[in-house]
């Protein structure tokens, strides 16, 4: 039996029975430590008879945190061979990705308790734990036996210490060492300290050259300016401590989106973004070259002077067409690219996600450069697949018999024979000489290839791929008072500050279309004008998406954000009112990645 230090094991016991059966705390009588992670899992609702931590079953075996460990962990699990401990490896989230045990009993034990490849030890899910504690405190932690908050992982000690990528100080994973209660001792958190040191070095080792160079570059230009400095790479982004201060999550996937289309594109010079607060920054770009190619970039902010509180209504936003909006370099570059084949007429074919926006670019080049002329639209939806002789025929009379905008939409939805019989007659030369234009819709996995019309490429004699929104994020500042205009002539509605955060948050998956329907839906609850506050959007908006949801899970989603709000941000209240326990709304509320930013008033 090892020599626990005060409070006893028998103290810590009696403190978890009164703190689980009359809520008294228990200060004193744990460390508080332990107290702390007690009361976070009793806000998260975790069950102490019951465990269900979630289960991910592909588990990457091989990334570089594995890679790192391997060494390690070998080395470890050489050492523990026929004795009563295990040693673990979790990612960042505390998803299992390694275990190896040097007992069968305890073996046998880990697996009913689901501490296995492939689940899950967060604390919202399992209570207080070695590996979840780690992460929430951000530093070594040991939990012996009665510490744990499940009644069923009493039997069990465990010590575990978060590792850290030293480029950036992001936590990449845990290393934990468990054993059964009888034989813990406090040297356990000396050892996995020491381990996480040595798979940190290699982190460090196996560091490509690419960041070596960029976090110089990044250190180089610290030293000479105070100003909030970030620098970014294919999966590094560092920033000092002026930026830590400036930025707020939602700022990052607005500069992360910047900086992928300054990489992308042939812009070198300086560029302004609206950050989430409201805020204007210069964004003093640098390209950092690589042993092959670049290597990222670092880039200077600067804020520039307010000039009102929220921009809502202000100056024009620079766009290449009229009647469009938005101002990020992918999608000024798209417009330019429009304009100069619609000015030559060369023919041209759009791709896109649905709702990007690929029409309303062709109508807006139309009534730019040919605003006298007709603008033609064939919607391969109305060609059907037994009979397209009709859609066909008609289609050719008008390629071949006017030099007006002739616009072939949803090519996509063409079957492989009317596929090619179209490229037979895109083919036909004819007296006049319109501008033809295709759009071909596809999805964010599905490639112009994979969806049979490789056949359509010749018959074009340019492409142009349409941005998703959330690859030019930033362009939701100026879309939506744009779009919220065009539904409120007469009415004076803006969008509040905290409602524009959630819209700039979402990842738009339908795109512009989706962000106007949403808004559309916001209006619908605020006919008496003023702005849109959060609790007027959809429930899709108050989600951080993480996968595609059934529609059974959508609509459950739904009424759980519906619940939410109508409780002001409630969660028993919210629970009550659907009818299910505070546990299962908080295990649902992580599920599907609800975010609330505060409780409505």
């Amino acid at each position: 039996m090892a020599n626990f230090p005060l409070p006893t094991p028998h103290d810590v016991a009696r403190a978890r029975e009164r703190f689980l059966s009359a809520g008294e705390e228990a200060e004193g009588a744990v460390r508080e430590t332990i107290l702390a992670s007690w009361r976070r899992s009793r806000f998260w609702g975790v069950e102490v008879d019951r465990l269900e931590p979630p289960h991910q079953p592909d588990v990457d075996s091989d990334g570089p945190l594995m890679r790192a460990a391997r060494s390690v962990l070998e080395r470890l699990e050489r050492e523990i061979a026929d004795m009563p401990l295990s040693v673990i490896l979790t990612d960042a989230h505390a998803l299992v990705l390694h275990r190896r045990t040097g007992e069968r009993s305890l073996n046998a034990h880990l697996d009913a308790v689901s501490l296995a490849p492939g689940f899950s030890y967060a604390e919202q899910f399992v209570g207080t734990n070695g590996i979840g504690t780690a992460l929430e405190e951000r530093k070594a932690a040991h939990v012996f036996g009665h510490e744990h908050f499940s009644e069923r992982l009493q039997l069990l000690s465990c010590a575990g210490a978060p590792i850290r990528n030293l480029l950036t100080g992001r936590i990449e994973g845990v290393i934990d060492i468990t054993c059964w209660r009888d034989d813990a001792s406090p040297l356990m958190r000396v050892l996995v300290q020491e381990a996480a040191r040595d798979i940190e070095r290699r982190l460090l080792e196996q560091s490509s050259k690419r960041e070596r160079i960029l976090l110089q570059e990044f250190l180089a230009r610290c030293r000479r300016t105070k100003k909030p400095v970030l620098c970014m790479g294919d999966n590094l982004i560092i920033t000092n401590s002026s930026a830590a201060h400036l930025l707020d999550p939602n700022d990052h996937v607005i500069l992360r989106e910047t900086v992928a289309e300054l990489l992308a594109s042939r812009f070198q010079t300086d560029v302004q973004v609206n950050l989430s607060r409201g805020q204007t920054a210069k964004l003093r770009f640098h390209r950092v070259p690589g042993p092959t190619g670049t290597a990222g970039a670092v880039v200077e902010i600067d804020i520039m002077p307010r000039t009102s509180s929220f921009r809502t209504e202000t100056e024009p936003p620079d766009t290449w067409l009229p009647g469009l909006v938005g101002r990020s370099p992918a999608w000024t570059g798209v417009c330019q690219k429009v304009s100069a084949h619609c000015r030559t007429r060369t023919s041209l074919l759009l791709i896109g996600e649905p709702g990007v926006g690929k029409f309303a670019l062709v109508q807006a080049a139309h009534r730019q450069f040919f605003p006298a002329s007709c603008l033609s639209v064939f919607d391969a939806a109305a060609c059907k697949a037994d009979a397209p002789e009709e859609w066909l025929r008609e289609v050719e009379a008008w390629l071949t018999g006017t030099d007006s905008t002739v616009v072939l939409r949803h090519l996509d939805r063409l079957d492989p024979a009317a596929m090619r019989r179209l490229g037979n007659v895109l083919g036909r030369e004819g007296k006049h000489r319109p501008w033809i234009v295709g759009t071909f819709t596809t999805d964010a996995s599905a490639g112009l290839a994979s969806a049979g019309a490789d056949g359509l490429l010749c018959h074009f004699s340019a492409t142009v791929t349409v941005p998703p929104l959330r690859h030019r994020i930033a362009d939701v500042w100026d879309l939506v008072p744009a779009l919220l205009e065009r539904h409120t002539r007469g009415r004076e509605v803006g969008c509040a500050p905290e409602a524009l955060r959630i819209l700039l948050r979402c990842q738009w998956p339908g795109n512009v279309a989706q962000l106007d329907r949403a808004l559309q839906f916001a209006l619908s609850r605020r006919s008496a004008g003023g702005r849109i506050q959060p609790q007027d959007l959809p429930p899709e908006c108050h989600v951080v998406s993480r996968r595609v949801l059934t529609p059974w899970e959508s609509l459950e989603r739904d009424a759980i954000v519906t619940a939410l709000i109508e409780a002001g941000g409630n969660r028993e209240k919210a629970a009550m009112s659907l009818g299910i326990s505070r546990a299962t709304i908080y295990r649902k509320i992580n599920t599907y990645g609800i975010v609330l930013d505060a409780p409505q008033k």
